[in-house]
């Protein structure tokens, strides 16, 4: 019903005294009124121009009222008209047949007027209420059709980005040809991920990178595939080996790709980087927030980052180059890479992290394992800890022993 339209009311009744007396009525509270004085004629009436509400007597010459009310309620385009009997019976079982037949209310004959305007008024408010509780449900609906649809298409799209971002990270067999034994935990929160980890073999040493792009999911994921393709063009167009240099360089080049400083852009990435040099038995390590730790003799100790994160400005800090550690390492040492998912997921009761200490426990455990049983039981230890809760950040860990 449009707004500022005075509802109409269909009377139907076989007394023309009866019709005047509710017409009058009724159209000086602001009803426009038809009649009928029959069964057929009302059903003519309401399917020419359909009421908001209908005054029906139920003795009527050919078909009564109950039969006129059954009719319009098994008609779709009709049936939630309400309607109001008119009568002078009063017994229940006229009232239960009535209510059977579809009518919403019941009021006697002769009239009360106060009575009958408040019904009357009641009834169209309801079908008021009633037409835009169904006028909003089918905007609610086509809405959700169209989220849906919008839903559907952002997912396909991000599950074919993780299918690219999957195809850029290096096949870890690189380490094996070398005689590196590794293991590597990667888990994503999001479909795609803002970890990520980078290998690559070149002059006789063997890169391996494992950085946390700020935040996780699609940002971090963008993120993630500009560090992949840094990395490869500094080390290999511009042959850049030393790795403080090549955490140096990349943090120029985040900068510049962000416009760091120019927008209100502030993303960048924490990254450990190893150099391996198998012939001289040397790992050389630069880090930017994320650290090295290694049993070294049965030893376990630690490689410490700068306090530098890529794609910040350095000036401001007291250090404004990262720097490189260099290790000797011997036959069967074991080294881990590791962003900082493992350590802020939350337990199942949501109260505590896995911190560093307790971290740096987990992994004392696993000075002498094979690695295929280091991978389960950190996988095992990692899902009994988050239990039923979510997981925090985006997961990644490798491991590697030098043969």
């Amino acid at each position: 019903m449009e707004p500022n339209i005075k509802p109409l009311i269909l009377i139907v009744d076989d007394t023309p005294q009866n019709i005047q007396v509710l017409a009058n009525i009724l159209y000086e509270k602001g009803y426009n009124i038809s009649i009928a004085t029959s069964g057929n004629q009302a059903l003519l009436s309401v399917n020419s121009d359909a009421p908001d509400l209908i005054l029906l007597d139920i003795q009527m010459p050919g078909i009564d009222g109950y039969e006129v009310c059954k009719k319009i309620k098994s008609n779709p385009l009709t049936r939630d008209i309400p309607i109001i009997f008119l009568s002078a019976k009063i017994e229940n079982e006229d009232l239960l047949q009535g209510f059977e037949a579809g009518a919403v209310d019941y009021i006697t004959k002769p009239f009360n007027v106060a009575e009958l305007t408040a019904r009357v008024a009641t009834h169209i408010a309801l079908k008021k209420s009633k037409e835009r509780i169904e006028a909003e449900k089918e905007k609610f609906e086509a809405l959700h059709k169209k989220l849906n649809v919008a839903y559907s298409d952002i997912k396909n799209s991000i599950t074919y980005a993780k299918l690219i971002q999957d195809g850029m990270l290096p096949d870890l067999n690189i380490l094996r040809e070398i005689g590196i034994q590794y293991l590597i935990i990667y888990k994503p929160k999001d479909t795609v991920s803002g970890d990520f980890y980078w290998a690559e073999y070149c002059n006789e040493k063997l890169f391996l990178a494992v950085a946390d792009c700020t935040g996780h999911g699609v940002p971090g994921a963008l993120l993630s595939m500009s560090g992949h393709n840094l990395l490869h063009e500094i080390i290999n167009i511009e042959k850049i080996y030393d790795p403080a240099e090549i955490l140096n360089n990349l943090n120029d080049r985040i900068r510049r790709i962000l416009r760091q400083g120019l927008t209100i852009i502030h993303d960048g990435m924490d990254i450990a980087l190893c150099v391996i040099d198998i012939k001289t038995k040397t790992l050389e390590y630069a880090g930017a927030n994320s650290p090295v730790w290694y049993f070294h003799d049965n030893d376990f100790q630690k490689l410490f980052p700068d306090k530098l994160a890529i794609g910040e400005d350095h000036s401001k800090k007291k250090k404004s180059c990262f720097n490189k550690q260099i290790v000797q390492f011997n036959q069967g040492d074991r080294f881990f890479m590791f962003t900082d998912g493992v350590l802020d997921q939350f337990d199942n009761a949501n109260h505590k992290k896995v911190t560093r200490k307790r971290f740096e426990k987990q992994l004392s455990k696993y000075m002498k394992q094979p690695f295929n049983t280091i991978k389960v039981d950190m996988l095992k230890f990692l899902r009994e800890w988050q239990g039923d809760n979510q997981q925090t950040d985006d997961i990644l860990l490798i491991g590697f022993e030098i043969s």
